[in-house]
């Protein structure tokens, strides 16, 4: 199995590159790869206390954060080296100075883990999510490291768990904690004779309260707001245009739209689609363009604290195959979240619409029904109320990720 999983990597290796010509992600996703070793070697030291986190992308790596700062503060020497594996995690996050080293994954072949598990010789190792790599592990087991798994998932339809998947659950069997993110991952788990598993939840939480916290003022937005009706309309992509766009087009509300993809034809996009009405942030200057109902963000950074100028929030990538982006970044604001109907599998979404605080729409009448809803304040309020409630419920469950950490390092 481990030579069919091999060659499967070098094939899918293989057939992407004729992709790079056509895709600058996709070229950066071979290109930042060939310098990992170099980097590390420079930055590492194999005798250091070193502690790797691997996260997928930038919303993995906003889950490894405050992890990684707790670790900082209360434990002496330590090393961290973060890994990504896509590059809108690295790209966007290389202004992050607590982490000591921060490089593209290699590919998980067996002659790249080797080398890595030999350069880094982690003390710990951090996996985020679900985002986990057979050889990795295998190496990791050998040098014995420690091997955590953290705010992960799990199902019987991922791969681990079919008649195929044999060799894989082997070696999901190398780690040697579990901090997962519910009751249905703590089952599946325990069926297949998994050990040391710990409902945790998502260290998100714990991130999300710390953005509450630094209360960061953004004088351009509350300007352009000036104490009226805002709709917040994050991560959102084409599809989700298409949901918010009717209430959008309103003359008594106003709007910020910020899609996850920045780049300069999705931005045009829209610019052709609200004229007149809409001005970038990146423009926002002059006297009338404040006057105007619809901000476009085209910069990475400032959402998560836009956030708590909006009287209600539409977070983007449920009306596709994307992935529902973060909702609990506005819902740290008391801000009610409307989301569209592919939610499945998100734990705080599945929470929430149960709960109150979150609104699943399939459609732009449905969109603007419930927007209307929430014109009425007792209805907002209490909606907003739930879901602060419910982070603060989680932040303490964090804890235990950190405490546990902590403890075998010292």
């Amino acid at each position: 199995m481990k030579f069919i999983y091999e060659i499967f990597i070098i094939l899918a290796y293989l057939l992407s590159q004729p992709f790079r010509v056509f895709s600058s992600k996709t070229n950066l996703f071979f290109k930042g790869r060939k310098d990992s070793f170099k980097i590390l070697r420079k930055e590492v030291s194999p005798s250091d206390k070193n502690i790797w986190f691997h996260v997928a992308s930038l919303g993995e790596f906003e889950i490894a954060k405050p992890i990684i700062e707790s670790l900082k503060s209360n434990v002496a020497d330590i090393k961290i080296i973060v890994t990504f594996f896509s590059p809108s995690g690295l790209e966007n996050s290389k202004d992050y100075t607590i982490a000591d080293s921060m490089v593209y994954l290699p590919l998980d072949l067996s002659l790249n883990a080797k080398k890595f598990v030999k350069i880094v010789n982690p003390k710990v190792a951090v996996f985020i999510k679900n985002d986990i790599w057979s050889n990795y592990l295998t190496y990791l087991k050998q040098n014995n490291s420690l091997i955590y798994s953290v705010s992960s998932k799990f199902d019987e339809s991922q791969f681990y768990f079919k008649f195929y998947g044999n060799w894989f659950l082997k070696k999901l069997k190398n780690i040697d904690f579990f901090y997962i993110q519910d009751f249905n991952s703590e089952s599946i788990l325990k069926k297949y004779s998994l050990k040391n598993i710990n409902i945790s939840g998502d260290s998100r939480f714990t991130s999300v309260i710390k953005t509450l916290e630094e209360n960061n003022q953004i004088n351009y937005i509350e300007k352009f707001i000036d104490n009226q009706k805002c709709l917040i309309a994050g991560s959102v992509w084409e599809k989700d245009i298409s949901i918010i766009d009717k209430v959008v087009q309103k003359n008594n509300i106003k709007s910020i739209i910020a899609p996850h993809n920045i780049s300069s034809n999705f931005i045009k996009k829209l610019e052709n689609l609200y004229g007149d009405k809409a001005v970038k942030y990146s423009c926002l200057k002059s006297e009338g363009d404040f006057d105007k109902k619809i901000l476009i963000i085209d910069s990475i950074g400032s959402l998560k604290y836009i956030y708590k100028y909006g009287h209600v929030s539409y977070i983007g990538g449920g009306m596709s195959n994307n992935g529902l982006h973060n909702i609990l970044e506005p819902a740290v604001f008391s801000c009610p979240v409307i989301i569209g109907q592919n939610y499945k599998g998100f734990s705080e979404a599945e929470q929430l619409l149960e709960l109150g605080g979150v609104y699943s729409v399939k459609n732009p009448d449905e969109f603007s029904k419930v927007f209307s809803l929430l014109d009425d304040i007792d209805l907002r309020n209490k909606s907003g109320k739930i879901n602060f409630d419910y982070i603060l419920k989680n932040v303490e469950k964090n804890s235990k990720i950190i405490n546990s950490l902590i403890k075998n390092l010292q």
